[in-house]
């Protein structure tokens, strides 16, 4: 009988029969319909054959009948092979080990490079690339992904314009851009100060030049607040006016509240699932919680594992799901109001320096609309309305 497709699988062994009767003994397997094959003659009175270790019992009654023997040559198949291996744990151990540690590294940070950055914003960049995770040593398939890492960083960095983030095998490269902050200059060249907006002149502190205006005096935009020209009449000189003019000066701005507002807020209950992509099948690895939410958002971060320098057809999955929760709130009018104060005052702060201070505040006009309070706001702000004019020196003079 011939051996099946099994044979490498099922463990088989090479015999040498000797007896008077091989052929009764050959001719009483198949009747049983043991398997035997690569039966050849080796010399006078024995052949050699092979037979499945699982049949050997079943053999050894039919042996007695035809008085034959055996003695073993060989022994094949997987788990001969798997009992060898074993007797040489150690090496196997040692290979399998080598391999682990050869992917783990593969899958690692080991290098950080930033461009286009000067030292103090590469410094802040790194310590909030850090408190992401983005450390040397870190599993990249751990981390955020380059998209949100990009975005997560533009937003907490001030100092920038853009930051680009790549991922080139185990090194992670950002590349900043600037804001270009206009530095200003000292410059020596004769110059007034006028107002760069209308105002009331609320205070002044002048170190260069000659005051040409009052507290409580109104001023127009363009007027001539600090004069370049110092010294009596006809003994004048001209010098670079210098100081802080503080004005007050106005603000309006327009903000609408709906009374009845739905929106998403998370509750913190959150399930975490993570899955190996294994040529498209999705295997579960851990986080088997069947938690799902009447509403959810769900995010899903897909990292492709890599081997050496190698990218394998093996991803990780870590699928996030937060449940949220459908709030429906309702101002009355009073309380409409103060928030939409609250809005307009944050919306005028975007627009006034830092060291500008807001000294009053009115509501000028006030509506409801379609299930929405209307406010429109006036604002009292002391800054400093002093800008730089330079003083053209014609010929002669």
């Amino acid at each position: 009988m011939k051996k099946d497709w099994l044979e490498p699988i099922n463990s088989y062994v090479k015999i040498e029969l000797r007896g008077d009767d091989i052929e009764g003994f050959i001719n009483g397997c198949l009747a049983r319909g043991i398997a035997i094959w690569n039966i050849e003659r080796t010399g006078e009175g024995s052949v050699s054959a092979c037979l499945y270790t699982k049949n050997m019992k079943e053999v050894r009654p039919l042996m007695k009948q035809t008085r034959c023997k055996f003695r073993l040559l060989e022994k094949n198949g997987l788990p001969f092979w798997a009992v060898r291996m074993w007797k040489r744990n150690g090496l196997l151990l040692g290979l399998a080990g080598f391999f682990v540690v050869l992917f783990l590294l593969s899958n690692m940070v080991w290098n950080i490079n930033v461009t286009g950055a000067n030292p103090k914003t590469e410094y802040q960049l790194l310590k909030a690339a850090k408190e992401l995770g983005i450390k040397k040593g870190k599993f990249i398939f751990l981390l955020p992904n380059v998209r949100q890492l990009q975005q997560q960083l533009t937003n907490a960095m001030d100092n920038v314009t853009w930051i680009g983030v790549s991922l080139n095998g185990t090194t992670y490269n950002f590349q900043v851009v600037e804001k270009e902050i206009p530095k200003r200059k000292e410059t020596s060249s004769p110059k007034h100060l006028v107002a760069k907006k209308d105002a009331v002149i609320y205070d002044m502190f002048v170190e260069k030049g000659q005051p040409v205006v009052s507290p409580h005096q109104f001023v127009y935009k363009g007027s001539l607040l600090v004069s370049g020209y110092i010294g009596k009449e006809g003994k004048t000189k001209l010098v670079p006016a210098k100081g802080v003019v503080w004005g007050e000066t106005w603000y309006t701005t327009s903000v609408t509240v709906p009374l009845k507002t739905d929106f998403q807020t998370f509750t913190g209950n959150m399930v975490t699932r993570h899955k190996i992509n294994l040529f498209g099948l999705k295997i579960p690895i851990w986080g088997w919680k069947d938690d799902e939410y009447k509403t959810q958002e769900v995010s899903k971060n897909e990292t492709p594992l890599k081997f050496w320098k190698w990218t394998l057809p093996i991803s990780y999955i870590k699928k996030e799901i937060r449940e949220t929760d459908g709030v429906h709130r309702v101002y009355t009018r009073s309380q409409a109001i103060q928030a939409g104060k609250a809005m307009a005052r944050k919306e005028v702060r975007k627009l006034l320096s830092h060291d500008a201070k807001i000294k009053g505040e009115k509501i000028l006009r006030q509506s409801v609309s379609n299930g929405k309070v209307n406010l429109s706001m006036h604002y009292q702000v002391i800054e400093n309305i002093a800008s730089e004019q330079p003083i053209l020196i014609q010929q002669g003079d």
